[in-house]
C-alpha cells in the first residue's frame, strides 16, 4: 500500500471525509494530495511523485514555494520570538508598502483570511450607509459566511432584469431569513444594476464583486461596465466593494482597481498578499475605515490578526511585487503558457480555449468563443466538465498538478507563479500535446 493510501485510511478515522478542509479532496484522486515538500513551481508527494504545480494553493501562492526571501523573513521572525497580538514597526512597514502598491487604498485593517475581511467590509458598509441590502453578483465567492455565501453560479434562475428569482444559501445551517439581506444579479450586466437600484431604492448599502470572477474560472468584467457601476454607486450613495482576495498582486501595481481605472470604496485582499501565510486585509477610503474600532464603533479585531510571521512574509511579497521586471516575467509566462495551450486546443481540434488574467487562468472545455466567458449563464450551458475531468486525470498521469473539485458547470481557476520557468512551461506544453492527442470528445 502506498503511503498516501495509508494516510488517507487513517485520516478518515479522525477528520470528516479524510481531509482538514472539504476542498482538500481531489475528486479525481478521491483523496487529498499528501505532500512531503515543495520547491519553486514543483511539489513532491509522500509517495515520491513530483509534479509541476498549476493549482498554486487555490490562488495563495504567487512567488513559488519555499522562496529564499520568505525563508529568511521567517528566520528573523523566529529569532524575534514570533510574537502575536502585538503591533511592531513591521506592521507599519506592511501598511505603508501596501498603500504604495495599491494607492487607491488609504488605510487598512489586517485580518487572517479573506472570509474575515469580507465580513468586516460588509459590516462596515452597512454601518457607514445606514442601509441594509447587499448586492452580490451571480457566481462570485466572498467567503463562507451567512452575510454573502449564496448562489455559487450553478444555473441560477434569473428574471428578465438579470436578478435571481431565488437567493439560495450555499450550505445548510444558515439561519432562516438570512438570505433576505442579499440580492443577487447577473455580472457584467449594467441594466441589472440599474434595475436593482430602482427596485430597492434607498436600501442598498453596498455592491460587492470580484473584478475578475476567478471562482467560476476566469471571468473578467469590462471597463465600461465597471465605470457604470461606479457611477451608479456614487449617485445612489452606495459603497462599491472590490473583493481582490485572488486578484490582489496578480495585476501590476494598482491591482485590478488600477487596471480598470475604478476606485472602489472598500477592498479586500488575502492569499498572495503573504504567499499563503494567514494574512488578509480590508482597506479603503479613510473616512470609512475610521469607523473601525478603536476610532469608531464598528468592531474588527482578532487574536492572530497581523501576527508577526505573516506580516514579515507579506512585507517581502510586497517588496518583490514592487521590483522592476516582476510583472514583465509574469506576463511573459502567461503569454507563453496560455498562448501555447490555446494553440494546442486548435491543433488537436479540442473544443475549448484558455482565458487568463495575470497569473491565473482557466481552461474552458466545450466551446471556442471566448466572448461568451463574460456571461456565466452562457458558460454553464456550454462548458463540458466531463472533458475537464478527463484532462485533469491525464495531467496527473503526466505529473502536472491540476485540481478538480467536482463536476461544476464552469472551470476551476488554475495558476502559475513567478517561480515557473521557461523550462517548466516547455515541459508542460510537451506533455499537454500528448494529453490532447489522447482525449476523446
Amino acid at each position: 500500500m502506498k503511503e498516501s493510501q495509508e494516510l488517507f485510511r487513517r485520516a478518515r478515522l479522525k477528520m470528516p471525509g479524510g481531509g482538514c478542509a472539504g476542498g482538500r479532496i481531489h475528486r479525481v484522486l478521491e483523496r487529498p494530495l499528501y505532500l512531503e515538500r515543495a520547491e519553486g513551481s514543483h511539489i513532491v508527494t509522500v509517495d515520491g511523485e513530483e509534479y509541476i504545480d498549476y493549482h498554486c494553493g487555490a490562488g495563495g501562492i504567487l512567488f513559488g514555494f519555499n522562496h529564499p526571501r520568505l525563508k529568511e523573513a521567517i528566520r528573523k521572525c523566529v529569532e524575534k520570538g514570533f510574537f502575536m497580538n502585538f503591533d511592531s514597526d513591521y506592521t507599519l512597514e506592511f501598511a505603508e508598502l501596501f498603500t504604495k502598491l495599491v494607492p487607491t487604498v488609504e488605510k487598512i485593517r489586517l485580518t487572517n483570511s479573506g472570509t474575515e475581511a469580507t465580513m468586516a467590509a460588509i459590516r462596515l458598509a452597512r454601518a457607514y450607509t445606514g442601509k441594509d441590502l447587499i448586492l452580490k453578483m451571480d457566481g462570485h465567492f466572498h467567503g463562507m459566511h451567512e452575510m454573502i455565501w449564496y448562489n455559487g453560479g450553478v444555473g441560477t434562475d434569473l428574471d428578465e432584469y438579470g436578478e435571481a428569482r431565488n437567493v439560495i444559501p450555499e450550505t445548510p445551517g444558515f439561519p432562516q431569513g438570512a438570505e433576505n439581506h442579499v440580492k443577487l444579479i447577473e455580472f457584467n450586466n449594467p441594466y441589472a444594476v440599474e434595475h436593482a437600484f430602482e427596485k430597492y431604492k434607498g436600501r442598498i448599502a453596498a455592491i460587492i464583486m470580484e473584478p475578475v470572477n476567478y471562482d467560476c474560472g476566469c471571468v473578467p468584467s469590462t471597463k465600461k461596465y465597471m465605470k457604470r457601476v461606479r457611477e451608479l454607486c456614487s449617485r445612489e450613495e452606495t459603497l462599491l466593494i472590490f473583493d481582490e482576495v485572488i486578484s490582489g498582486l496578480r495585476f501590476r501595481p494598482g491591482s485590478a482597481q488600477g487596471y480598470y481605472g475604478v476606485q472602489p470604496d472598500l477592498s479586500t485582499f488575502a492569499k498572495a498578499v503573504a504567499n499563503g501565510f494567514s494574512l488578509a486585509l480590508i482597506g479603503g477610503r479613510e473616512e470609512i475605515m475610521d469607523l473601525l474600532n478603536p476610532v469608531g464603533p464598528v468592531v474588527c479585531s482578532g487574536t492572530s490578526s497581523g501576527n508577526l510571521m505573516s506580516v514579515m512574509a507579506g512585507i517581502e511579497c510586497l517588496k518583490m511585487a514592487l521590483e522592476p521586471g516582476f510583472y514583465d516575467k509574469i506576463e511573459e509566462t502567461e503569454q507563453m503558457l496560455c498562448g501555447g495551450i490555446d494553440d494546442l486546443f486548435r491543433k488537436h481540434k479540442v473544443p475549448g480555449h484558455v482565458r487568463s488574467h495575470g497569473a491565473q487562468f482557466a481552461l474552458y472545455f466545450g466551446y471556442e468563443e471566448p466572448e461568451l466567458d463574460y456571461t456565466l449563464s452562457e458558460t454553464v450551458k456550454r462548458f463540458r466538465p466531463d472533458l475537464y475531468r478527463q484532462f485533469v486525470k491525464e495531467c496527473l498521469a503526466e505529473h502536472l498538478y491540476f485540481y478538480y473539485g467536482g463536476d461544476k458547470p464552469f472551470p476551476h481557476h488554475c495558476g502559475f507563479t513567478s517561480a515557473h520557468t521557461k523550462e517548466d512551461v516547455e515541459i508542460t506544453l510537451e506533455k499537454m500535446d500528448r494529453i490532447f492527442r489522447k482525449m476523446k470528445f
